[in-house]
């Protein structure tokens, strides 16, 4: 039986090993990808800290975190159509059934099957297994011109793309984003690719509003500063931003966010609070001010595909957005580290 390497998460907190594991044997409906790029997810960071995922509930450890991942096909099983050896492409975490009454009515996201469609053993190895079925939906074959750590990166775009769509950026508005880590300069980049005039960032941290600066920030707000809400009423004219979007993933900033927006306005909760969390929300919030509130996860198929085509455009920059690079799985709980630290932006591993 074949080894390989893989970066397993064998207790909590974040007790990771590079562990020697079976490669993946495949199905005749499943493909083998060699890794090339993985990227550290903040989602990962809170799993291996505080052991909360679906995974890990269903199966215990060890457990090997990692979803947003690029690499080449390394096996095709017999029954697996439209991909071949050697084809460079980025994998989505897990395929849709195709079946089921929420795939039936277009709702990828809330396939039954999910849980048993993940990539396994997940993207920090040296190989995964993927499912042939419904695999042209969430795995992509790369352009020439697209590097790995580039299409490890698809997966965040389009998980903020469908935030930004589901929460509708109108040509000329003005957009606010709370958060100015990785996910909250995607967020501002792709506000600003589906129309919007202005865009302002909101953070607590000056270094990371000087880097939302560099990526054409039109103007930041400290909010351990200045009151954001007055200072968003201020800078609009006293109406509020059009659309509000938290990248935080705190009771405070669901709630500032909802002040900011102007009446009528549109608000998308994209951070997430960790589960049994609660906001109090000031009733005339909703009431008076007749605010559309939509909280997003994950993303849908055109999502996926469209992100790899707004990246390939050069309409939104990923490779900015890595500030570290690790060239072995030995870097995974360093990265982790990092990210717990505040450190830095988006974190690869390349083999």
């Amino acid at each position: 039986m074949k080894k390989m390497k893989a970066a397993c998460l064998t207790k909590i907190p974040k007790e990771i090993e590079v562990r020697e594991i079976p490669v993946p044997e495949i199905g005749e409906n499943e493909f083998l990808v060699k890794m090339h790029a993985c990227s550290l997810c903040y989602t990962d960071v809170k799993a291996c800290v505080h052991g909360k995922h679906f995974y890990i509930e269903l199966y215990g450890l060890p457990w090997t975190p990692g979803h947003e991942m690029a690499g080449e096909i390394a096996a095709v099983g017999d029954q697996v159509t439209g991909y071949s050896v050697g084809q460079r492409v980025a994998v989505a975490p897990f395929n849709p059934c195709l079946e089921c009454p929420p795939c039936k009515l277009g709702a990828y996201r809330f396939c039954h099957k999910a849980p048993g469609s993940f990539v396994q053993p997940g993207g920090f190895a040296e190989y995964f297994k993927v499912p042939g079925e419904g695999a042209h939906l969430r795995t992509l074959v790369l352009p020439d011109s697209m590097s790995y750590e580039e299409a490890a990166l698809v997966e965040p775009v389009a998980s903020c793309l469908h935030a930004v769509r589901k929460a509708g950026v109108p040509q000329g508005s003005t957009a606010a984003v709370i958060g100015a880590g990785p996910m909250g300069l995607i967020l501002m980049q792709l506000a600003k690719a589906e129309g919007a005039a202005k865009v302002f960032m909101v953070d607590v941290d000056d270094q990371r509003l000087e880097q939302a600066l560099e990526f054409d920030a039109d103007e930041v707000i400290n909010s351990a500063r200045e009151n954001a809400n007055q200072a968003i009423r201020l800078k609009t004219g006293f109406m509020g931003a059009d659309v509000v979007f938290e990248a935080v993933g705190n009771a405070q900033t669901y709630l500032l966010a909802l002040e900011m927006a102007r009446g009528g306005g549109a608000v998308s909760l994209f951070g997430g609070l960790p589960g049994g969390s609660t906001v109090e929300i000031p009733s005339e919030l909703l009431h008076y001010h007749e605010l559309t509130i939509t909280g997003t996860s994950s993303f849908s198929p055109d999502d996926y595909k469209n992100a790899l085509e707004l990246i390939e455009a050069g309409k939104i920059d990923v490779k900015r957005l890595i500030s570290h690079r690790f060239d072995s799985l030995d870097g995974v709980l360093e990265a982790i580290n990092l990210s717990l630290d505040k450190q830095g932006l988006k974190k690869v591993v390349l083999l």
